[in-house]
């Protein structure tokens, strides 16, 4: 009788932090999302190995991540030093990649073009191109499509994050999922009192004058803007202090992303910018407005835009008007921030539900990590001998 041994596929995940944290924070996500599944038996056995060009940001979100090391465990995840060329060539010539993450469109480390396309792997490898995460149609059309390579043992294909049914979805992971405390009967999460209301507040620098002179006079109790490090600190307290500091304000120290991802869940409203920071405020189904990205031609918009029509659907009408004028207004270098956030606070109550059920509606998607395996499996037949 012979005994079918099921195989354990390595993984390799690609990262480049380009924009400080938000980078490797969506793509440890991911990772540790992906061991969830590992452990939990719910996929074929894979090995995790992450690398990195930066460990610096890397441990301020995880400090248990070291940043003088080429190469180190956490989590039963392998992490390398994207730059430690000699150390990393040498252990990946011994165990080539099978399935390469490349995330964000990052390329590849001169010493794995080198294995990959020069010294040639054994095998086939298997690319898949995360790419950003965008609310835009062109990810429902990119989702699993099929790009070009200079070698024929190297195979490349789209698996884009999204907000369809058509895309990957997002991440759900375990621990993220816990924090939560919406469901299908219950509000959003929410710890407001009559004496106490919370709002974080992530962007990039602006003049938040009008910003704060609108949240002067939202009345929904003491108000406390928790203020994150990051680009937009210094501008907001600048506002705040010409402005007379008319509330609370706490200046957040760094936070990993566990303790983060808490805070979010637990904050009732969130002013929020980069991309893992924004799957998290959409899954949160607490009322939230975003910053993105400031790009040439205000392409920006182009991506704010797109989010609020997979928005639209799970508001009345009248009150999407009130996200998607705030949207538009934090997101354009003339827009109305005052007027249209006040509009906004004045309109938080009703506007709760709306932001519930575009929360539900996501988690309908599934999970990325799960989708992405189930993927992996039935695309590449490699789950067991």
């Amino acid at each position: 009788m012979f005994l079918m041994v099921q195989k354990t596929t390595d993984i390799t995940l690609l990262c480049k932090v380009i924009d400080n944290y938000g980078d490797i924070g969506t793509v440890y996500r991911l990772a540790r999302a992906l061991e969830e599944l590992n452990q939990s038996h719910e996929c074929a056995p894979v090995s995790l190995r992450l690398i990195t060009d930066n460990l610096e940001s890397f441990h301020s979100i995880e400090p248990a991540v070291k940043t003088d090391v080429p190469y180190q465990i956490l989590n039963s995840i392998k992490i390398y030093d994207w730059n430690a060329f000699e150390f990393c060539h040498n252990e990946f010539i011994k165990n080539p990649p099978e399935i390469i993450l490349e995330c964000f469109q990052c390329g590849r480390p001169d010493w794995l073009e080198k294995l990959l396309f020069d010294e040639g792997c054994p095998e086939i490898v298997h690319i898949i191109m995360i790419d950003y995460l965008t609310a835009e149609e062109y990810a429902d059309t990119f989702h699993c499509l099929m790009s070009l390579t200079r070698s024929a043992r190297v195979e490349k294909i789209n698996f884009m994050p999204g907000f369809t049914s058509k895309t990957g979805g997002l991440v759900l992971d375990k621990a993220f999922m816990k924090s939560l405390k919406i469901d299908s009967t219950n509000g959003t999460n929410n710890s407001t009192t009559l004496n106490d209301f919370n709002t974080v507040f992530f962007t990039y620098e602006k003049d938040w004058t009008p910003a704060v002179k609108a949240l002067a006079g939202f009345k929904k109790g003491n108000l406390n803007v928790l203020v994150a490090k990051g680009r937009g600190h210094d501008s907001f307290i600048e506002a705040w202090e010409k402005c007379g500091k008319p509330f609370k304000v706490c200046n957040l120290d760094f936070l990993q992303q566990s303790q983060w991802d808490a805070m979010l869940c637990e904050t009732p409203l969130l002013f929020i910018r980069g991309e893992d920071s924004l799957s998290r405020a959409c899954l949160t189904g607490n009322p939230f407005i975003w910053h993105a990205y400031p790009q040439s031609d205000e392409y920006q918009t182009v991506k704010v835009k797109a989010l609020l029509e997979r928005m639209r659907p799970f508001f009345e009408e009248q009150l999407f008007t009130c996200v998607e004028n705030v949207f538009i207004a934090f997101n354009t270098p003339d827009g109305n921030i005052e007027e249209s956030l006040k509009e906004f606070l004045k309109n938080y109550d009703n506007l709760c539900s709306g932001f519930k059920k575009f929360a539900l509606n996501l988690q309908k998607n599934g999970n990325f990590a799960k989708n992405l395996m189930t993927f992996i499996e039935k695309t590449y037949k490699i789950n067991m001998l």
